[in-house]
């Protein structure tokens, strides 16, 4: 979830500058101990992500010590700091496993640089980082709050990992209403920058959310919309994968450069839909475009949203007129969802036992990974005894002359 830095004594210099350099990189817990011994016992209980320790007093003892705690917690980076930059002592942090050195009290901007190098070295790699992305071509069927509660799945089912939620809305994007923030940065900022972004101006840009939730939300200012081009949109992708294990995009309704752009950067393409002749048709025209572009099957997630027994048109129905399957179902819960959105959470932190809930962290388990109990499918969104028919069919055909 949260990334958590232990700095041991004053080796990190200031509190309030090294607080401020860990914050912008996403390090938003901060322990403390007061010398390398405690440190050590805190490693044997916890994963820490990052340790900034004194070298200065360090014997080989306490030098062997930190270098197990290393190797057993792989994903742990050290920086170690001294008022001296000693060849000897330098030569024994490096055999101990320490990334970084820096002569202390380190200033802001070369400690900065090395949590830059340690991200750069430690993190997923760019290839490894999954991008989904959320659209409908009808308005009105739910896209940014699934985009909220994925996200918040993702980190839930990933709580080591970093995960990211960017309102691609241009004009009039919902998750900062959906998740009750009040940004000091968004979507505009970062595209003005964005011929100098690197990890600790990215970090600095985003806001920290529930659940982990690193947030990068649509602009306000209506003249974005003619400085955000598909250009930059692949390109603030890109960034954001190689930072974050996964990114969910919250895409525009229509068509545009923007949209196509994100859906083509995408690893995955959430298609929202819900079973009225509406929705279905507008997503049988979309997964028809998606097709002429070239995208694969597995690329393509239909998924039902406020879903509910007993409806005229059933999940059989859908997936005989569109020609693919269900991926998911997402059942209709009004208190629910409405009470999530009136507090400005998601639906797992309003009511972690309700079934909206559990069907969100089942979603992003069958995404990304994770852990999720059998749900009485046959293992393509809908249940065994869902009916068969097409009588939806001359409905959905296109008409001849």
């Amino acid at each position: 979830m949260a990334r958590e830095a232990l700095l041991v004594g004053r080796a990190a210099g200031p509190e309030e500058a090294a607080t401020e350099v860990l914050t912008r990189f996403g390090f938003t817990k901060i322990s403390r101990a007061e010398n390398l011994a405690a440190a050590i016992d805190q490693l044997r209980q916890r994963h820490v992500d990052l340790v900034i320790a004194p070298l200065d007093d360090a014997d080989n003892l306490q030098l062997a010590t930190l270098e197990r705690e290393i190797r057993r917690e792989r994903f742990t980076a050290v920086i170690g700091t001294a008022p001296r930059p000693e060849p000897e002592m330098m030569l024994r942090a490096m055999r101990a496993g320490i990334q970084e050195f820096l002569v202390s009290p380190p200033d802001p901007k070369d400690l900065a640089a090395a949590i830059d190098r340690l991200m750069r070295r430690t993190q997923t790699k760019l290839e490894h980082g999954e991008v989904i992305a959320i659209y409908s071509t009808k308005g009105g069927t739910g896209t940014s709050s699934i985009a909220v509660n994925l996200a918040y799945g993702f980190a839930q089912n990933h709580p080591q990992a970093r995960c990211a939620l960017a309102d691609l809305v241009v004009a009039g994007g919902d998750v900062r209403v959906l998740l009750n923030i009040n940004p000091s940065y968004d979507l505009s900022d970062l595209v003005q920058k964005i011929d100098r972004v690197d990890a600790e101006l990215l970090n600095s840009l985003l806001t920290p959310s529930s659940g982990g939730l690193w947030v990068l939300p649509a602009p306000e200012r209506p003249e974005a919309d003619e400085q955000v081009d598909a250009s930059t949109v692949s390109t603030i992708i890109q960034h954001l994968r190689s930072h974050f294990l996964f990114t969910v995009l919250d895409c525009e309704h229509q068509m545009n450069d923007r949209t196509l752009a994100a859906l083509d950067a995408a690893d995955r393409i959430v298609l929202v839909t819900q079973l009225s002749v509406a929705a279905l048709r507008a997503t049988q025209r979309s997964l028809g475009l998606f097709r002429r572009l070239g995208y694969s099957n597995e690329k393509l997630c239909v998924v039902v949203n406020r879903f509910q027994s007993g409806e005229v048109l059933s999940p059989a129905d859908a997936s005989d007129v569109l020609k693919a399957e269900i991926f998911f179902k997402l059942p209709n819960d009004y208190r629910v969802s409405t009470g999530a959105l009136t507090k400005g959470v998601p639906v797992g932190e309003f009511d972690p036992s309700s079934k909206l809930a559990w069907s969100f962290t089942q979603l992003a388990a069958k995404l990304g990974g994770g852990t999720a109990r059998a749900t009485g499918t046959n293992g393509t969104g809908h249940s065994k005894q869902d009916g068969g028919g097409s009588r939806l069919k001359q409905l959905f055909a296109r008409k001849r002359s």
